[in-house]
């Protein structure tokens, strides 16, 4: 006889299929809530006002020399007076900070940052926690709005945020178009000038970027040779520079007599003093040849007299060279457990650290099991960073970026640790802080405002608990910054690092971020090809 306290079977599968379908509903709900609620904005914990920072050493990043014992007075965000200590009482209106056994250096500049739409609660805390204030923006997008990249538009509303502190985020020194990349990686809904496939789309596509304000033209890797005369040509009559990748069928000779402002990235002399550069070019897919085997060749056949031949051509030009050598560290050190697992990750949202940071260097392990016994990856490096420090021997001027946001390359931290790569590359440290302050100030055109601690200019400065010019690693070492008129100490520093940590774990924040991607015409573009 049955229980008459069990139900039957049918209404236990009705009670599990409304459970199932309740917490389906809840799930879609909190889902679609997480999506939609906008995210935090970037708090400001720095304090406004006029600063007298007393009995410090300044770090005179265009002599190489450190000047002890300096009071430095900043007003309304500029530097109005450097003089000897006295000790004299300071003067009404001033916040006094004390200076002594500190040193007081330029902030950072990163020549070359991909600005993301949720840079905000991402990039920018992580920038000013690290002291960098000053970036040069290199992608943008096509003609198209897009819910992933950050856009021109998104640039301009953050640059106009600066004045009036409505929003905490570097200055945005330079900014360029999107990549001219020939058809690659311009989505359908793109205008098809951006294609730039002969000298009419160019002369259209250097238009239309002029219009929008962009400060560079951002060239790319398989940019043909025809494409590439015909928006120089266009971008010098229209007074606009390029820069960006020489890209693989165009010669350093040919960038310079195009006056190509810079270049990016540690594989240009890898690939200009190949002894058979020119076959490689002439192949139909000269990136697809980048194999394990074809890199082992680079480094096999690396032709040391036409490298400096080719240095020597670069040095007496006007051209720029943004080395970048984190990115190719990743593959050299991809097997490294410890590089692997930075514990910096706690700052980077999930999609980006564990899923496509870690299938890169999933697949840099798996490319170099093709030639095992022989670490090619490892060497290449090597033999970046001694192009690198040739390349500085001979006069070619360098800048620091990061390519920060690419595997492995932390924003706001990498500015750090590319500073410490070009000194063991061979760089002094001094050199190493040029090429972040002043230089990338003269690069861009602002050296009169920015680069140096010196009365007049904006004071946008970094107090640092040990002298760089000893050890390029104490630029890790911060105490305060000071930027945009407002100072922010160790504790607001570090409340700005908290906010990102928290941002990188948020559920919220990895969601929008996933649906974002998903959405991304740049995204899928450059994926199909």
């Amino acid at each position: 006889m049955k229980n008459s306290h069990t139900p039957p079977a049918r209404s236990v599968r009705s009670r599990l299929r409304r459970t199932v379908l309740a917490a389906c509903a809840g799930l879609t709900l909190t889902i679609v809530a997480l999506l939609s609620w906008p995210l935090p904005a970037t708090p400001n914990p720095g304090v406004a006002g006029d600063v007298l920072v007393r009995n410090v050493s300044v770090i005179d990043v265009v002599n190489a020399r450190t000047i002890p014992a300096r009071d430095v007075v900043i007003r309304d965000g500029r530097i109005v007076r450097i003089e000897a200590t006295g000790g004299d009482a300071a003067p009404a209106g001033l916040r006094v900070i004390d200076g002594a056994g500190t040193f007081l250096m330029p902030s950072l500049w990163d020549m070359h940052v991909h600005s993301l739409k949720i840079s905000p609660q991402y990039t920018h805390p992580l920038s000013i926690a690290n002291g960098v204030t000053g970036v040069r923006e290199m992608w943008s997008c096509p003609g198209i709005p897009d819910p992933f990249v950050a856009c021109g538009d998104d640039i301009q509303r953050w640059r106009a945020a600066l004045p009036d502190r409505r929003q905490l985020a570097p200055r945005y020194i330079l900014r360029s178009s999107y990549a001219i990349n020939g058809p690659l990686g311009v989505p359908a809904s793109a205008p098809a000038f951006f294609m730039a496939r002969d000298a009419r789309d160019a002369d259209t596509l250097v238009a239309y970027q002029k219009a929008q304000g962009v400060d560079l033209l951002k060239i790319y890797t398989n940019v043909s040779v025809d494409a590439y005369d015909a928006i120089a040509a266009a971008a010098s009559a229209r007074d606009l520079v390029i820069a960006g990748h020489l890209p693989v069928r165009v010669s350093l000779e040919r960038a310079i007599a195009a006056r190509q402002r810079s270049i990016e990235h540690p594989r240009l002399f890898l690939f200009e003093c190949f002894r058979d550069a020119a076959a490689f070019r002439a192949l139909p897919d000269p990136a697809a040849a980048f194999t394990i085997h074809m890199r082992a060749r680079f480094v096999d056949e690396h032709d040391a007299a036409r490298c400096a031949e080719r240095m020597a051509a670069m040095a007496a030009s006007d051209m720029w060279w943004t080395p970048t050598v984190q990115v190719l560290r990743m593959s050299a050190r991809a097997g490294d457990s410890t590089f692997r697992n930075d514990p910096r990750q706690r700052y980077i949202p999930y999609l980006f650290w564990s899923v496509l940071w870690r299938a890169d260097a999933d697949g840099a392990v798996a490319a170099a099991a093709a030639m095992p016994g022989r670490a090619v990856d490892a060497q290449l490096y090597q033999l970046a960073m001694d192009n690198v420090r040739q390349a500085h021997q001979a006069g070619v001027k360098l800048v620091a970026g990061t390519d920060a946001g690419d595997s492995y390359v932390f924003p706001g931290f990498a500015i750090h640790d590319e500073l410490v790569e070009l000194v063991r590359a061979g760089l002094t440290p001094a050199a190493a802080l040029r090429s972040t302050t002043i230089d990338a100030a003269r690069f861009s055109g602002h050296a009169h405002e920015f680069g140096s601690v010196e009365v007049g200019k904006v004071a946008d400065l970094v107090l640092l608990d040990g002298n760089p010019l000893l050890d390029i690693r104490h630029t890790r070492r911060i105490r305060a910054v000071f930027f945009n008129g407002q100072y922010f100490d160790r504790a607001a520093l570090d409340a700005l690092l908290s906010f990102a940590e928290a941002q990188a774990g948020s559920l919220r924040l990895n969601l929008q971020l996933v649906w974002a991607a998903v959405r991304s015409p740049i995204l899928r573009a450059q994926a199909a090809d």
